[in-house]
């Protein structure tokens, strides 16, 4: 079994074989659902988050959903330099509102979503995230280790939804 990496470093816990059985899986990158800010990934505390990566001609190649703890998706039938499109979709669930307690609370019930061409790599080292929500950022840097992850709970004025895909970059990148 591989060595663990530096924790904080690779939020995901990849070990060194994981990344070598990749190479050999016939996927050109791999997808993350992400959504908070929280206590896990796998804890959804009222964020809902729903991802669809579509191949060139619409086919789906991949869907996922928040709550699935820790579930890395493989994009199988995929080849480095093949274009597909990553769209996300994310809302919270509060029938009530806001539970924050801020006087300045701007509650954002509405489902939000984001579409991106992209390119697979295949180099897991080339990681794109994006995502919607008023506290996306957040979400972001709890992924890339510049947050802990109780730092704050998901509200209605405060959750983020979408992806980290490992393998790719935004079309039209160099």
């Amino acid at each position: 079994m591989g060595r663990r990496r530096k924790a904080g470093k690779y939020p995901y816990d990849y070990t060194d074989g994981d990344d070598r059985r990749f190479a050999d899986s016939g996927a050109a990158g791999t997808l993350r659902v992400l959504h908070g800010p929280g206590p896990g990934m796998g804890v959804t505390e009222g964020v809902l988050c729903r991802v669809e990566v579509l191949a060139t001609d619409g086919r789906t190649l991949d869907e996922a959903a928040a709550g699935r703890f820790g579930k890395e998706h493989r994009l199988h039938g995929t080849a480095p330099g093949e274009r597909v499109t990553v769209m996300v979709w994310g809302r919270y669930a509060a029938d009530d509102g806001c539970a924050c307690g801020a006087a300045d609370c701007d509650s954002v019930l509405d489902e939000l979503a984001t579409t991106r061409d992209v390119v697979l790599t295949g180099d897991l080292g080339d990681v794109l995230r994006f995502g919607v929500g008023p506290a996306w950022d957040q979400v972001i840097a709890i992924d890339t280790g510049n947050l802990a992850p109780v730092a704050s709970d998901p509200a209605a004025c405060r959750w983020g939804a979408g992806v980290r895909l490992r393998g790719a970059r935004t079309a039209g990148q160099p």
